[in-house]
């Protein structure tokens, strides 16, 4: 199963170019509700930088920025200003956007207090000197024989000296299950199941995970996998949570989790009915043909049907 998460991440790492283009109407925030978290509806502006796109999305009290690198591999950035401070969440690899991004967070009102870093750690040191928060297995694998370590350097002979490989050597840890309240919000620390971790920020009443994204194709090692991942976007939508945020699409809204609960069920459907991998390949692409990211496709039928 390792073997499997760490071919499936270094996958992830290229998302197909345009997945994360012009924010759709359901990044928006949806009507859902929890007990938890008073409702707030922000307004939402995107700013063109010169490589890539901040949209900024104002709940009063505070601010979110979503950077969209914009560049061959297109991830997705976050900062989070309050008037107690600023907190990032993730990176990228490729320098011209790390400087890019670095520009824009440096022009806030408030400070950065501190970087949640996952699965994106590449050029947190150019943020300046503050504390990187991580679980004790994202930092393990940002070292030498670590999963994601092994992506970064796959990723650095293919840009070449247009990548930063540098990764925090050590962090403060939070243990998943815990809350870390950074410029006076709570960022709630889940385990992923897999090298690093999410993270629910109730205060916007959004979650943050690797990936999802509404019309790409998932790459699902197992049909265990399948049903949990079912199991984790229900959950989602028990929750209500305005926004998903990912690093390799745009955030997107309730819609986007019910898309997504509909296509792996259909997935766990069509792997019930084939007998083999042509076959499963065929049913896929014939019901979801504009559907992005074939190879994250083929990926799944090669773990199906071995």
């Amino acid at each position: 199963m390792k073997t499997k998460m760490l071919l499936s991440l270094m996958l992830a790492f290229t998302m197909p170019l345009g997945a994360a283009a012009a924010a759709p109407a359901d990044s928006l925030p949806t009507a859902g509700k929890t007990a938890q978290v008073q409702k707030t509806f922000p307004s939402v502006s995107v700013q063109k930088l010169g490589a890539g796109r901040v949209t900024t999305y104002d709940y009063g009290p505070v601010k979110m920025y979503a950077y969209s690198t914009q560049d061959p591999l297109d991830d997705q950035c976050y900062a989070f200003e309050t008037s107690k401070g600023t907190v990032l969440l993730e990176s990228t690899i490729l320098k011209n956007n790390i400087s890019e991004w670095n520009q824009f967070v440096q022009n806030f009102s408030q400070p950065i207090v501190g970087e949640l870093m996952s699965y994106h750690p590449n050029g947190y040191a150019v943020y300046g000197k503050h504390p990187v928060y991580a679980t004790r297995n994202a930092v393990q694998s940002w070292q030498p024989q670590g999963g994601i370590y092994a992506i970064v350097e796959n990723l650095a002979k293919s840009f070449g000296d247009a990548a930063d490989p540098s990764m925090p050597k050590q962090a403060q840890i939070v243990t998943p299950g815990e809350d870390v309240t950074l410029a006076g919000m709570t960022f709630h620390i889940v385990a992923a199941g897999d090298d690093a971790y999410d993270v629910e920020i109730p205060q916007i009443h959004a979650v943050y995970r690797h990936m999802m994204g509404s019309d790409v194709h998932s790459i699902l090692a197992s049909r265990d996998q399948i049903r949990q991942e079912i199991e984790t976007l229900e959950g989602y939508q028990q929750k209500g949570y305005d926004l998903i945020l990912t690093s390799h699409y745009k955030p997107e809204g309730q819609p986007a989790v019910a898309q997504k609960i509909a296509y792996l069920k259909k997935v766990q459907e069509i792997a019930d009915s084939c007998k083999n991998r042509e076959a499963f390949l065929q049913t896929m692409k014939e019901n979801f043909p504009t559907y992005q990211g074939e190879s994250y496709l083929n990926m799944t039928a090669s773990f199906l049907y071995k």
